[in-house]
């Protein structure tokens, strides 16, 4: 009886002392936000549009917004047939959270939307008015968290710098003779 006594005192203290192993996995890291382009204008259409962003349609539908990878794109538009703005704009992605302990997903990034609005005297962006002065090269910027948006853009023609060939080209009213 005492080594059967003996023998349980041992196997329960060795119970009491064994480890105790809590798993506190993260989580999967949350969705990366989604960025999204367009191109729109205000006061009078514009003639034609081009970027070098394959995310954005030829002949794409102005005033819309196109799903959009990151990345430095470059940009044309023309206000006439001789006249036009060019330069960069930027777009990041917001990403996603890691993930928190005990298997919870961090949190997802926030969707950012950039539409580049195009006027004669220059473009702004849509989500807050940056437009300044006339000047040669004209820039707008936005934060939005750690993330920044970053559009340069400037007047010439196309006797100073050639143009590529557009994406957009505002519809020309057709003539119409009566007799």
């Amino acid at each position: 009886m005492k080594k059967l006594l003996f023998i349980s005192l041992i196997f329960i203290g060795l119970s009491l002392t064994s480890c105790i192993v809590v798993d506190s996995c993260p989580g999967p890291n949350g969705r990366d936000g989604y960025a999204y382009f367009g191109v729109d204008y205000d006061r009078f259409p514009i003639y034609s549009y081009w970027d070098n962003n394959n995310s954005i349609p030829h002949n794409p539908i102005i005033g819309q917004y196109y799903l959009s990878g990151p990345g430095t794109f470059q940009f044309e538009y023309f206000i006439n047939e001789h006249e036009y703005w060019y330069g960069t704009y930027q777009i990041w992605i917001n990403r996603g959270g890691p993930g928190r302990p005990d298997g919870i997903p961090g949190f997802d990034g926030a969707d950012t939307y950039l539409f580049l609005v195009c006027n004669p005297n220059g473009f702004y962006e849509y989500r807050e008015n940056h437009q300044r002065k006339e000047l040669d090269i004209k820039t707008a910027e936005g934060s939005f968290g750690n993330y920044k948006i970053v559009v340069n853009a400037q007047k010439t023609t196309i006797e100073e710098r050639p143009a590529h060939s557009p994406k957009y080209i505002q519809n020309k009213p057709s003539t119409i003779t009566m007799k």
